[in-house]
């Protein structure tokens, strides 16, 4: 690959910093498609108010094995870059498929090459319960181990799972861990001996989601339909509203409204009387929140 440490023009460039000082060093990496023989780069800025500018030529090489980690550190930037793109403009197909092609041939992790997961579920975002979660990693083919060390002093080693192509293992969450974000530590080593290290974060959420619950309606004839708006936390998975004799609805985002909302069927039996509608909100770490509505069935 031929690369360069300087930042080449680009559409995901990432900014650089405003203001440096006496000392600090600034880097850029980026990658070139024609091999020269000398390049001049030009770096402009101001010091003391007034103008300066610095140039500088390189060769740029149709190869070179000079430098053997500069191509992951490209890798990562463009990485870092994309991720940026995504997290600006909405996910894409074209870019999560280089996100994960660069991660597996440079062997890091991203959001989209690793899971921190609770029994039975990938999580995204990774939220849990202080218990027993599971931690789950997709690696490039050519890693031989991978060791997590948690910021609550365990170090555990992850088990291969051939059928999947997963790395996992069980960890003990303390449960006096305070609700928050924690890093976990990943060292991988591949074939060839070489070790490589990243951090990966998870949220503690002990706390059930706050829920708010309304009706469009207080009360409704048999056979006719109550709209039902609910509020909740970001991390909130499923909200569903029970009445008796009814079956269970699922409330669903709508953007529009900027609410989760529902459409319940009175049923065409139910006695005249006070009800209670019920509903649940569950959360990613599961986490239940609920609250009752009270609501009339009229003749």
């Amino acid at each position: 690959m031929r690369l360069a440490a300087l930042k080449m023009s680009s559409p995901f460039a990432r900014p650089t910093v405003s203001v440096s000082f006496a000392g600090s060093v600034a880097s850029w990496v980026g990658r070139y498609t024609r091999p020269v023989g000398g390049a001049t780069f030009t770096a402009r800025g101001v010091r003391d108010n007034r103008a300066i500018e610095m140039r500088a030529t390189a060769p740029l090489p149709a190869e070179s094995l000079e430098h053997a980690g500069l191509p992951r550190t490209w890798a990562k930037a463009r990485v870092d870059a994309l991720l940026d793109k995504i997290a600006r403009d909405g996910e894409d197909r074209a870019s999560i498929d280089e996100v994960i092609q660069l991660a597996r041939k440079y062997k890091f992790v991203t959001p989209y090459t690793s899971f921190l997961a609770a029994p039975r579920a990938l999580l995204r975002p990774r939220v849990i319960k202080p218990g027993d979660p599971v931690l789950r990693v997709a690696t490039d083919e050519s890693i031989t181990s991978v060791v997590a060390m948690f910021p609550f002093g365990l170090v555990k080693p992850l088990r291969y799972l051939p059928g999947e192509r997963i790395w996992q293992t069980r960890f003990l969450a303390p449960a006096d861990m305070n609700d928050g974000t924690y890093d976990v530590r990943l060292i991988m080593r591949d074939q060839a001996g070489h070790a490589y290290r990243e951090a990966k974060s998870f949220v503690i959420a002990s706390k059930p989601p706050v829920l708010r619950v309304s009706v469009d309606r207080a009360g409704a004839r048999p056979g006719e339909t109550v709209r039902l708006r609910a509020s909740a936390s970001a991390s909130t998975r499923t909200i569903v509203a029970r009445l008796y004799g009814a079956s269970p609805v699922e409330l669903r985002w709508d953007p529009r409204t900027g609410a989760s909302i529902g459409t319940l069927t009175i049923p065409d039996r139910l006695p005249a009387g006070r009800y209670l509608i019920r509903v649940t909100a569950e959360d990613i770490a599961h986490n239940v929140a609920s609250q009752e509505v009270g609501f009339d069935v009229v003749p």
